[in-house]
């Protein structure tokens, strides 16, 4: 019973959705059960009262209440769930203007009316929810005082009508302000995840992906590239002779060089490619889709960028160059191996000259394993 019980509840939920949308997914359930319950029930007894109208009417809710749930849950999309609370909330709007014309039993029908202001807040949100209410609101004023002495509507005092009306505004305003400080705070919680999150995953100075950030990148498109067979390459990037630049101008201007050299880096790749900073001097690139060959040619064009042209960095021009080594992702080649082969090619390049693009299938194995132990 308990485990069925729970399925219910928690039926629709994903663990890919937002914890907002589970929440809302979860409250649904729980409020069209207690809905479909409720209104059942009554039904039967005012069925047993040979209160024929006020039965089929409950009944009729009953069924809604169950379809709203069901829709959720078979549809698992954004459009379902809102077709779903939509069917909520108009059936408890409907349902409440029928026991306010009637009067339910014993003219206590207009009781219920104050369930609409906190599930309509909730499910609609502030905005779409304080619509709503404004609409029901008034509807329920034509009801209550537009038809004095029409026979279908329930006979109700006038005190009782202004003090309903009222005592309905003062719930439907506290809900509303509960809705716009719930939602002022989830957005604010969420906000300051998010930039956690970002500030977990990024690199202060350049604002590229740091180490962190870009090894789950690798890992994504080492997935990938299972799946679609389609290799990619990794490259890591040394800036020449950095230790001098430090020592000659000083660490703050380090840190602009650094910055400066990161915008060029970003200049010359593809939206779909990578750049992070792997820690150091040192940056990582990751070429989605491309071989050994195309990176090569894309780092060819990066070399000569920053070659070419000088930094200015507080008021000096600095010309900086750097080194890159590339390796090629497969299916044969794991993401530590490709990375331990990109650095074999750099540590190459250094040693040979600097400013170059090394390749790993382009060198043999004897020069760069005795220059793997050498770092410039």
């Amino acid at each position: 019973m308990l485990g069925r019980l729970k399925q219910y509840v928690f039926s629709g939920v994903k663990s890919h959705y937002k914890d907002e949308t589970n929440r809302r997914i979860i409250v649904v359930n729980l409020f069209a059960a207690v809905g479909t319950s409720i209104t059942f029930l009554l039904g039967i007894r005012a069925f047993i009262d040979a209160e024929y109208s006020l039965s089929t009417t409950l009944f009729i809710a009953s069924i809604v209440f169950a379809i709203s749930q069901r829709l959720q849950v078979r549809f698992s999309s954004a459009t379902a769930r809102t077709w779903s609370i939509t069917l909520l909330i108009s059936c408890l709007m409907v349902l409440t203007l029928l026991l306010i014309i009637t009067g339910g039993k014993d003219n206590t029908g207009p009781l219920w009316m104050y369930l609409v202001p906190p599930v309509t807040m909730f499910f609609a949100g502030f905005v779409r929810g304080l619509l709503a209410l404004i609409a029901f609101t008034v509807t329920c004023a034509i009801i209550l005082f537009g038809f004095n002495d029409a026979s279908y509507v329930a006979d109700y005092t006038y005190a009782f009508k202004t003090r309903l009306l009222y005592s309905f505004l003062t719930v439907s305003f506290l809900s509303a302000f509960y809705e716009y400080s719930r939602q002022k705070s989830y957005d604010t919680a969420l906000y300051l995840s998010e930039q956690f999150e970002r500030q977990a995953k990024h690199d202060h100075l350049t604002n590229l992906l740091n180490r962190r950030g870009a090894q789950q990148c690798l890992d994504r498109e080492y997935a990938r590239m299972l799946r679609s067979k389609r290799p990619f390459s990794v490259a890591i990037a040394d800036v020449d002779r950095f230790k001098s630049i430090n020592d000659t101008l000083g660490h703050e201007q380090g840190d602009e060089v650094l910055r400066q050299i990161s915008v060029k880096f970003n200049a010359r790749l593809r939206g779909q490619d990578i750049l992070g900073r792997w820690g150091g001097e040192e940056f990582i690139f990751i070429f989605t889709d491309t071989d050994e060959a195309g990176a090569v040619q894309a780092l060819e064009s990066i070399k000569e960028l920053l070659s070419k042209a000088p930094l200015s960095v507080y008021g000096k021009e600095i010309h900086v160059t750097s080194s890159f080594g590339v390796s090629e992702v497969s299916a044969e080649t794991d993401i530590s191996s490709a990375i331990r082969r990109a650095d074999q090619a750099l540590y190459y390049a250094k040693d040979n000259g600097r400013n170059r693009v090394c390749a790993i299938s382009s060198i043999n194995s004897s020069p760069f394993s005795s220059s793997t132990s050498q770092q410039v």
